[in-house]
């Protein structure tokens, strides 16, 4: 950041010095170069460089960077034409109050106008250009972070999701079923193969659906409350009705690491209450379970990378917390409803 605001710098310096410099050598040139005509240079030099500085900062901090064209170019024009009009205002009155010049009315006013604007549009053309050439370039460096994150994501859910241990408490939890409630434990060999079968399907999308992350969390949950018994008791309220898009395993991600520091660490009864539900302008993904939140210890690794996930594809339009709330540990993800529909840029990894 620092070396682009040097860079921008030393650009508006030399540039409006090469700009002024050189209408200075054409009066040279023609005989006309007076002490008035340097010191006008000086000022409009000056001048040149607080007028395109104050375009770059409403350009920034008004977001129209993030406009569209048509919204962009008549904002830009407007901008530019009346700030012509301020810049030959003070000239108008630099001339008139130290050198008695007149004042530039009627066509000449309207052609300097034109002329001061022309020169601000080319500038603008150049800062703009550059601006889109550096945001493609940021956007082709988060996709490529992004299909780097999600190639970890997959190895990530096989093998802590989906880990020896996990398949070998389920299988062990099924082989007791097995002479005691045989059907039952039939119901468990389909359920984890459904989860096996959509875990390494899902893993291999950038975004999924919100029905298909909630089947995988109660195909999770099931074979968990078949693990814990009556310590464990579940449950899953999805108050959104319409079709949205999420990447995969972030509320997976939260039940898991419920039942990791929340559930297996009490002899007691557990719960875990998974909630989905608008508030305002915001999709939340809340998991509430029994337990404490210790924070630098209770954090695992999947909540880490759906953190830095969250930040790479939906930057400030998202975020992740976890805290203690009245006695439970509440985690929540939040994602800004403009996010949710499905992007153009699919993944998938053979």
């Amino acid at each position: 950041m620092g070396k682009t605001k040097f860079l921008y710098w030393v650009i508006q310096l030399l540039s409006w010095g090469a700009f002024c410099g050189m209408i200075g050598a054409a009066s040279i040139i023609q005989g006309q170069f007076t002490d008035r005509i340097f010191l006008k240079l000086v000022l409009l030099y000056f001048l040149l460089i607080l007028i395109t500085h104050m375009i770059r900062w409403v350009f920034i901090n008004k977001n129209w960077l993030n406009l569209k064209v048509s919204q962009l170019i008549p904002r830009t024009i407007a901008l530019i034409l009346s700030l012509s009009v301020v810049l030959l205002i003070i000239n108008n009155t630099f001339g008139y109050f130290f050198f008695k010049d007149e004042w530039i009315l009627g066509v000449e006013l309207l052609i300097n106008v034109l002329l001061y604007s022309l020169f601000l549009m080319m500038w603008s053309a150049v800062y703009l250009s550059y601006h889109l050439m550096q945001k493609s370039r940021l956007q082709e460096i988060n996709n490529l972070r992004l299909n780097a994150s999600q190639t970890e994501n997959e190895l990530k859910t096989l093998r802590d999701q989906l880990n020896p241990h996990f398949l070998f408490n389920s299988l062990n939890s099924i082989r007791a079923l097995i002479e005691l409630d045989p059907e039952t434990a039939k119901s468990a060999i389909t359920t984890l193969s459904n989860l096996l079968r959509n875990s390494l399907l899902l893993g291999k999308k950038l975004q999924i659906t919100l029905l298909e992350e909630l089947e995988l969390v109660n195909e999770y949950l099931k074979l968990e409350k078949i693990r814990f018994e009556e310590r464990l008791n579940y449950n899953i309220d999805n108050q959104i009705s319409e079709t949205i898009y999420i990447p995969p395993f972030v509320i997976q991600g939260m039940a898991e690491n419920a039942i990791k520091h929340g559930i297996s660490k009490s002899s007691k009864k557990g719960e875990i209450n998974i909630r989905i539900f608008y508030q305002e302008d915001q999709l939340i993904m809340e998991v509430v379970n029994t337990g404490k939140y210790v924070e630098r210890k209770e954090i695992g690794i999947g909540l880490v990378n759906t953190k830095r996930r969250l930040e790479i594809i939906y930057g400030e339009n998202a975020g992740f917390e976890i805290k203690n709330d009245k006695n439970r540990v509440n985690t929540h993800i939040w994602i800004n409803k403009n996010q949710l529909k499905q992007t153009t840029n699919e993944s998938s990894y053979n």
